[in-house]
């Protein structure tokens, strides 16, 4: 449901107006639901048992309702990237690259999407004998997407950009392309890509990527990455493990020497050689490791240019 709100946006200005509504919404149910717990809890009329439930009844509903909005916000700001990413994916086959800013391409299985990514402890506090009351903690899980990390991690040098269904995931910006063309699209977009993070895979349409990038030198300007092996990826049909192994197969094939999995993760730079110039264990939560990657990668490209 939160998404058609956002789908409903086609311009950059309607999803800024989105954003700045869901945050302030949100921010007006956290100070609605602290106004209700503190009264609730001060009425001396109320045993101090129904004070009490009133109180964190109050508190737990408006933290949902601002989950909701904060969730909202993050749909409108997907929204922008993938129209973003659609006015620059249109420049670039109109021939037009003045008005195309420097772009990141991010390659990957679709069955990918959604299925990498760990449940991170989170504390949340609480007070519930009020304000000035003794300060209680509740230990939460915080999901957190390795594509998500990846963009975070690249925004400020420059926007993420793959192919797929817009608002199918939060992450990159999505360009929705037909069938038929679709290879036709990613050749335009690694050439003209400054950077291309990679998710490889064996499966045919990713093989296809993979063999393009190897035979076309465009690996020179890769991060090759390893994803984080997560548990229950198998069980949504992704196995990161098997994945790799058939990906290392098809690098031997072309002469490439890629690492073995690594359970943690791990990102990968070839440059122009044949076996891997930088490598460094990544993890969830890891996106400044991602950016560095890409900062190293900036410089030997700008040495080679």
């Amino acid at each position: 449901m939160l998404k058609r709100f956002a789908q409903n946006m086609n311009t950059s200005t309607g999803t800024n107006w989105g954003r700045k509504i869901s945050m302030i919404a949100l921010i007006f149910s956290l100070i609605s639901g602290a106004f209700v717990a503190a009264f609730s809890a001060s009425r001396p009329e109320l045993p101090p048992i129904a004070a009490l439930f009133l109180f964190i009844t109050a508190i737990v509903i408006s933290i949902l309702i601002a989950q909701l909005f904060f969730d909202l916000e993050g749909w409108f700001e997907q929204r922008d990237r993938d129209i973003e990413a659609d006015r620059i994916f249109k420049s670039l086959s109109e021939n037009d690259d003045s008005k195309v800013e420097s772009f990141i391409l991010y390659l990957r299985p679709f069955i990918s999407t959604n299925k990498i990514g760990a449940d991170q402890p989170k504390m949340m506090s609480f007070r519930p004998d009020g304000i000035g009351g003794a300060t209680q903690f509740i230990l939460t899980n915080d999901r957190v997407e390795f594509e998500e990390e990846v963009e975070k991690a690249l925004r400020p040098l420059g926007k993420l950009i793959a192919l797929g269904k817009p608002l199918e995931h939060m992450g990159a910006g999505r360009v929705r392309v037909a069938d038929e063309v679709w290879q036709d699209a990613i050749k335009l977009l690694i050439d003209k890509a400054e950077m291309i993070v990679l998710l490889p895979s064996p499966r045919p349409g990713t093989s296809w990527e993979v063999e393009h990038l190897l035979t076309s030198g465009a690996l020179e300007k890769t991060i090759v990455v390893d994803p984080p092996n997560d548990r229950g990826s198998v069980d949504k049909g992704y196995d990161p493990i098997s994945e790799w192994a058939g990906v290392r197969t098809t690098f031997a094939e072309h002469g490439f020497s890629l690492p073995e999995d690594d359970e943690e993760g791990s990102l990968i730079i070839f440059g122009d050689q044949k076996e891997p110039v930088m490598t460094s264990k990544i993890g969830l939560g890891g996106e400044n490791q991602v950016r560095r990657f890409a900062r190293e990668l900036q410089k030997k490209l700008r040495v080679t240019a």
